[in-house]
């Protein structure tokens, strides 16, 4: 296996294409501007920024930086990524890929885009400037989308967009200022572990599946609801999330036979809870709702609700004097 130096004068899509590079090779980018798409077409490809200062300039004109079509085994590694006109990094029917240490910033559409992959990992990257942060589509499944921050977009942060889109993991992710959501989930089996949502218009959607999770994640400052579990979603579970000072509400539950359990909801200011009137056979336990306005939790469905601690609002406490840091 070689190691092989390139600079942004070497057509890297041809370079790959070539007899010179085999699998398991290593492509080392040195310093520098590339004005190029790059087409993965190998397997067990690595193309890897030699330091800080790699960019890849689409320069408007160009529609996507790196696309990996029916590969396995690649690896994109510390590159910046700017000014494309689709896609920062498009994976198509690929698996096993390794998307780490990326930055990418204003590009029209999807920073990282999964369209019908399995089993790759996206990890710490950085994107901001995109319509969708990190989208996956089409039977995207298995998928580890972790440490990654996403800010200042368009459309969706972090989105499964399909019914098909399953047993993804979303662990440690920031999402913030949004248009729509931080997190549109799409799908069944999910798992959505310790993430941040601060300031999108929604904080947490999931929605067409089953058996999704939401643990341990803070949603901060959405402008609509906080956690919205969508109509006829199944055994949905929503657990220890931090839901605070979010204008409407903390959960809304439109689905059937969910738990939601040790949940703090604080200064939420359209109730804590609201388990709709489709809402049937859901266990709401443990749940500590503070000062949300008009009301901390209300049931409309057939629903089970125990040992929830409800308490109202005290003097300068109400979620509009908290949330702008009223002072006694």
């Amino acid at each position: 296996m070689a190691v092989i130096n390139v600079t942004p004068f070497t057509d890297i899509t041809a370079l790959i294409a070539s007899d010179n590079v085999k699998e398991g090779d290593v492509v080392l980018l040195e310093k520098g501007i590339y004005f190029q798409t790059v087409n993965i077409t190998k397997n067990y490809i690595r193309i890897v920024a030699k330091g800080p200062g790699v960019v890849f300039d689409g320069q408007s004109p160009l529609l996507v930086a790196f696309t990996l079509s029916n590969v396995v085994g690649v690896a994109i590694e510390g590159i910046n990524i700017r000014h494309y006109r689709v896609d920062g990094i498009f994976i198509e029917s690929g698996s096993g890929n390794r998307i780490i240490n990326n930055r990418i910033n204003n590009v029209l559409n999807d920073g990282i885009f999964l369209f019908g992959s399995s089993g790759n990992l996206i990890w710490k990257n950085e994107i901001c400037y995109c319509s969708d942060g990190i989208k996956l589509s089409s039977g995207s499944t298995n998928n580890w989308i972790i440490e990654n921050i996403v800010k200042d977009g368009f459309v969706d942060a972090f989105e499964a967009s399909s019914s098909a889109d399953s047993n993804n993991v979303f662990i440690s992710n920031i999402a913030i200022r949004h248009r729509d959501s931080g997190f549109r989930i799409f799908g069944s089996n999910n798992l959505l572990l310790n993430s941040i949502s601060i300031n999108n218009t929604q904080g947490i959607w999931i929605t067409e599946g089953n058996d999704s999770l939401a643990i341990g994640n803070k949603i901060k400052g959405a402008k609509s609801s906080a956690l919205l579990i969508f109509d006829e979603y199944r055994n949905s579970f929503a657990g220890e999330n931090n839901i605070e000072c979010n204008a409407k509400e903390g959960i809304f539950n439109l689905g059937d036979f969910g738990i939601l359990l040790n949940n703090e909801l604080l200064h939420n200011g359209d109730k804590g809870i609201i388990l709709d009137t489709s809402a049937i056979g859901n266990l709401a336990m443990n749940n500590k709702l503070v000062c949300n306005i008009p009301e901390n939790i209300s049931d409309r469905g057939i629903n089970n609700l125990i040992n929830n601690i409800d308490k109202p609002c005290k003097p300068c406490e109400s979620p509009s004097d908290v949330c702008s840091n009223c002072v006694d």
